[in-house]
């Protein structure tokens, strides 16, 4: 027996039908499996502070303990409050601690807007005011964070009484240190992340977790850390992030002065071992190492009261590694605050 053309292109469509039918399927499948897991992650873990709506956004806000000044915390790239669950309480049991999300991160809603820095402060500035918190800031800036909390300064020095950058981010880091660009940039596998979270394919597979989830949590914040991750919005969310904060770090003019605010500069002092060189050989990181440190050394200068601690344990995320040291040096600069 013989097909005929015409029957065979009728198999062929049938054939493309069926295979657009289960992809359709699977598709919705996967939906519901990321919607269904999403909202029993987001009642297991409801957002410790206030949700307020700036800009038609609610954000989250999560102030703990009492006193003044406040400690105004700001996260590094493509992280939240929750990253801070070393050092937010003890810090707390001295002085009131606020830590954020910006939209897309943890509890806050997403926006499909690019980070810009000066957005970041101004819209801070407009979430602290809305949850009362009136008094003198001292602003903490992790990394990315440390950009931001500068342009929060530049914007209302009035307002701000001193200021911890936790080996901060440099305005000038992507022309004096491109080979980070090479090593942080993940558009590519963030776009991936974008489209796939959505119908559950990165979280059936757990995509994330080695990345996400830091060696020096467990328990509870690591659980809580997993849940951020996986939600459908999260690597949009970061691409956003990452593709706005590159455009903040290639000025032609070093970051402007702070005065003589006092300022505490903690910088990481771990070299990186041999599994962390991501692609570059032992000269060329320790070259860059000496070129960071650069940075960090012309970040102290920004201010003629300035203190630099180095946190010779750790590496970047020394909110993660070094907790004790942050909590000590941060806490001895607001004991040095409260009695002025």
């Amino acid at each position: 027996m013989r097909w005929t053309r015409v029957e065979g292109s009728a198999l062929l469509k049938t054939l493309f039908a069926s295979l657009a039918i289960t992809l359709a399927l699977c598709l919705v499948a996967g939906s519901l499996y990321q919607w269904s897991l999403q909202t029993a992650e987001q009642e297991q873990f409801p957002p410790p502070g206030q949700m307020i709506e700036i800009d038609g956004l609610s954000l989250h806000i999560d102030c703990r303990g009492q006193g003044t000044p406040t400690i105004v915390i700001e996260s590094g790239l493509m992280s939240g409050s929750a990253s801070w669950g070393l050092v937010h309480d003890p810090l707390a049991s001295l002085t009131r601690v606020c830590a954020y999300d910006r939209p897309g991160m943890d509890w806050s809603e997403p926006s499909d807007e690019l980070l810009q820095a000066d957005l970041v402060a101004e819209r801070l500035h407009r979430l602290l005011a809305a949850a009362g918190i009136s008094d003198k800031k001292l602003l903490m800036g992790m990394s990315a964070g440390g950009v931001f909390v500068r342009e929060y300064y530049q914007q209302h020095p009035e307002d701000v009484i001193g200021m911890v950058l936790v080996d901060s981010s440099h305005e000038q880091q992507g022309a004096r240190l491109p080979e980070i660009n090479g090593i942080i940039d993940l558009t590519a596998q963030l776009h991936a992340c974008s489209w796939m979270q959505p119908v559950g394919i990165i979280r059936a597979f757990d995509l994330l977790d080695e990345s996400i989830v830091p060696d020096q949590l467990d328990g509870d914040i690591a659980a809580m850390l997993r849940a951020h991750a996986y939600q459908s919005h999260t690597c949009e969310a970061m691409l956003n992030e990452s593709e706005g904060f590159a455009r903040e770090v290639v000025d032609t003019q070093p970051p402007q002065t702070l005065g003589a605010l006092p300022l505490l500069v903690l910088s990481q002092g771990k070299p990186p071992a041999d599994d962390e060189l991501e692609g570059l050989s032992r000269k060329q990181a320790d070259n860059l190492v000496m070129r960071w440190n650069q940075l960090q050394l012309e970040l102290t200068a920004l201010s003629t009261n300035s203190r630099r601690v180095i946190a010779r344990e750790s590496g970047h995320m020394i909110h993660l590694e070094q907790p004790d040291l942050l909590i000590s040096e941060v806490s001895r600069m607001v004991q040095q605050l409260q009695r002025q």
